[in-house]
């Protein structure tokens, strides 16, 4: 057990010599992976606001079904049942034609509240929530084909079109932030390389007196996750003073109530954590590639 942890004490010993005899090649590719990290994490953080947002806005997508003014309790509750057995419907809500005559005076004004009592022309209604709102007005068209439906309304195109754009937004952030993961491990991968290339004599006189390729290989592995990890350090301490900062300054709200911010104590540890991981990991597989393709050059 000894003899391991010394064998890792001196590893990290070499790992850190290696760093610092190459400290420019080092300081570049630490700079590279920040700026690339610090990328990633903003891209991470569009895709989670931008996920909220859609649902936010497709939990405030609703049709309108207005019933035939005729309709008894009887259809009314036949309409219930086959508007529930819609595969896209969420929840359905009665709306009586009171209700509705409230909501229009809401909306349009008190002078609809003479018609408040018997001289209310409006029908009953339900108001339906739907699972994906991509598929409202599809949904909204299966509505008005049943019997004792008058007609249906809801956001329109426009609705739709908002929350088609928001998971477009969101697929080419994590598609970007895909690319800026291959592109840090490209760039650690080649300082890794380089400075394998600057020890080679060494590692020939390791390999004459019998060196495997496990003890060359790990130093190497060691200064990729310490390269990863450090270039990832300045987007965490971004990350975790300046995000609470931005919500206080927005009082949580990006132009609108349905555009809310995710609190700090939901994201903070959660993005901060998965940030410096990913600096390790794409570190760790960027010094495995270089070393693993440098060894079989030379077998």
């Amino acid at each position: 057990m000894k003899s391991k942890f010394y064998l890792f004490v001196y590893e990290c010993k070499h790992a850190f010599v290696g760093m610092k005899r190459n400290f420019m090649l080092c300081f570049s590719a630490i700079s590279a992976m920040s700026i690339c990290v610090l990328f990633m994490t903003a891209f991470l953080i569009t895709g989670l606001h931008v996920s909220r947002f859609s649902k936010s806005v497709e939990s405030g997508v609703r049709i309108h079904a207005v019933l035939e003014s005729n309709a008894s309790t009887t259809i009314r509750e036949n309409v219930k049942k086959e508007i529930e057995a819609l595969e896209n419907v969420q929840k359905v809500e009665f709306s009586s034609k009171d209700e509705e005559l409230e909501i229009m005076i809401q909306e349009k004004g008190e002078a609809f509240a003479a018609y408040r009592g018997k001289n209310n022309p409006l029908s009953d209604a339900f108001f339906i929530y739907v699972v994906n709102g991509d598929e409202i007005g599809n949904t909204a068209k299966q509505i008005k084909q049943i019997s004792g439906v008058k007609q249906t309304t809801y956001g329109g195109s426009s609705v739709t079109k908002l929350v088609s754009l928001m998971k477009v937004v969101r697929r080419v952030g994590y598609v970007i932030a895909i690319f800026l993961m291959v592109l840090s491990l490209y760039l650690i991968s080649n300082a890794i390389r380089t400075m394998i290339f600057s020890r080679q004599e060494e590692i020939s006189i390791m390999r004459t007196v019998g060196a495997t390729d496990s003890f060359i290989r790990r130093p190497f592995e060691i200064q990729g996750i310490l390269i990863g990890l450090i270039g990832a350090i300045p987007t965490f301490l971004i990350l975790y003073f300046g995000y609470p900062r931005l919500y206080t300054q927005l009082d949580g709200i990006l132009i609108a109530n349905q555009f809310s911010l995710i609190p700090p104590h939901d994201i903070l540890l959660f993005v901060g954590v998965l940030t410096l991981v990913l600096g390790i990991l794409v570190g760790y597989l960027a010094s495995i590639v270089s070393v693993t393709k440098y060894i079989k050059e030379q077998r």
